[in-house]
């Protein structure tokens, strides 16, 4: 890898690097283009649907670029396993590592000498922005770095939790806005896969990368199919609905994935749909990284065909042959839906994705916006609110092509004609 890391970076040692260390043969729409604006150290805003290569869009130049790549990453589980997929990368192993509390103090001390060596041996280094904003050590070292010019970019994943417009709003990543006054020159990404224009916008404003270009691929991702379902308020009939829905449209060899409300209800959905035959597993952030490692290499490896997710917990979630997403709970917002419903067909090929649909699982996630916790103040809440309005609508509406309803959620325009009965609506209007 040694080879790829000087400054200058050439056209050719792009498309070899992706080759050689990533085992990719061409780029994706817009993946080139990005990788090369960070490369020559613009600010950048990737907004890529799920399945789109954002994070080829940061690893690659980071293993290109001398120094370190700081990446923000919201969920601690998460980051473990991206980083544990780096160190494993395939063919050439990647040098990362991420700090939180949680670290071993041994690993600590090992990332902190590297952090500090003239030229560090690490080209990722992870963190969540709880820790960057409380740690400053950590600020000090990333000082350290930037003069000896050993930090190549700040990369911010997930961007709509800097938003408080975002369906994900976390107060500590609004306080990423300060990299930009402590490290002026050095290039910042933004990624996500799901954000309106008003999101993107804020984004862009705390972050303080007003100029920053903006690399876009369009919404409408046109090998899935969606429907919704209406879903029994009475749990043993909605299990049992779910189980005959999956038997019924799928073989055992189809994978799948289940998303569900709470941590209990993936285990409970899980248990009852392997208790019946079929090959599912539970895979949540309440597990330990360990744990989830097990359900996610049975999962590659074919043991395992269904995965039953918490709403919260489906960011790591990376398999490109996802035949279906069934959400088996509403989700509070269509930001997030489309995100997890996007984890469908990564490899083109058609695939389905579904709601069983309650207003009771409605009342339920009014009750989790409603919650108290940190940072969801009066105005969040409005926002939830107004968010699984727009949820609702998508839900409860039995005529709009749904295709058109998504796309146009995030600001595209789609012509309902080109829809060709991928959606229940569609198909239905059709029919009579």
């Amino acid at each position: 890898m040694e080879s790829f890391l000087n400054a200058g970076v050439r056209d050719d040692q792009i498309a070899r690097a992706n080759k050689a260390i990533f085992g990719n043969d061409g780029f994706r729409r817009n993946q080139r283009d990005a990788i090369e604006a960070t490369l020559k150290g613009q600010d950048v805003f990737v907004l890529m649907p799920t399945g789109g290569g954002k994070s080829l869009c940061y690893q690659l130049p980071a293993v290109l670029s001398p120094g370190i790549t700081i990446v923000v990453s919201p969920l601690l589980s998460l980051i473990q396993d991206q980083v544990t997929s780096l160190v494993r990368n395939q063919p050439v192993g990647i040098p990362a590592a991420f700090l939180s509390s949680q670290t071993l103090a041994k690993l600590k001390k090992a990332i902190w000498r590297d952090l500090h060596r003239p030229v560090p041996t690490l080209k990722l280094l992870y963190v969540t922005p709880e820790r960057l904003a409380a740690s400053d050590s950590l600020i000090q070292v990333l000082q350290s770095l930037h003069q000896r010019k050993m930090l190549a970019r700040f990369v911010v994943d997930e961007a709509h939790c800097v938003s408080s417009w975002g369906h994900d709003f976390r107060p500590d990543y609004h306080k990423l806005g300060n990299l930009k006054d402590l490290f002026p020159t050095v290039p910042m990404m933004a990624l996500t896969a799901t954000a309106p224009q008003k999101v993107i916008e804020n984004v862009k404003k705390v972050l303080k990368i007003p100029r920053a270009t903006i690399f876009s691929m369009s919404f409408n991702r046109t090998n899935l199919a969606f429907e919704v379902i209406e879903k029994d308020p009475e749990e043993g009939k909605a299990l049992e609905a779910l189980f005959k829905y999956i038997k019924t449209k799928y073989d055992n060899s189809v994978v799948g994935i289940v998303y569900c409300m709470t941590k209990q209800q993936s285990e409970d959905v899980a248990n009852y749909l392997f208790d019946r035959g079929i090959l599912a597993d539970f895979y949540h952030a309440g597990q330990s990284s360990s744990d989830r490692e097990l359900v996610q290499d049975a999962w590659q490896r074919g043991e395992i065909k269904v995965v039953c997710a918490t709403i919260a917990y489906g960011m790591g979630i990376d398999k490109p042959d996802v035949r279906y997403v069934i959400h088996y709970a509403v989700a509070k917002c269509v930001e997030g839906y489309y995100q997890e419903a996007g984890r469908a067909g990564r490899d083109g090929n058609p695939s389905r994705c579904t709601i069983f649909y309650s207003r009771r699982d409605v009342v339920k996630m009014k009750s989790i916006i409603n919650m108290p916790k940190k940072g969801n103040n009066a105005k969040s809440r409005a926002v939830h609110m107004e968010k699984l309005e727009k949820m609702m609508d998508y839900c409860e509406d039995r005529t709009s092509c749904r295709r058109q309803y998504l796309v146009g959620y995030f600001g595209q325009t789609f012509n309902r004609k080109d829809c060709n009965k991928t959606c229940d609506n569609c198909k239905r209007v059709i029919a009579h």
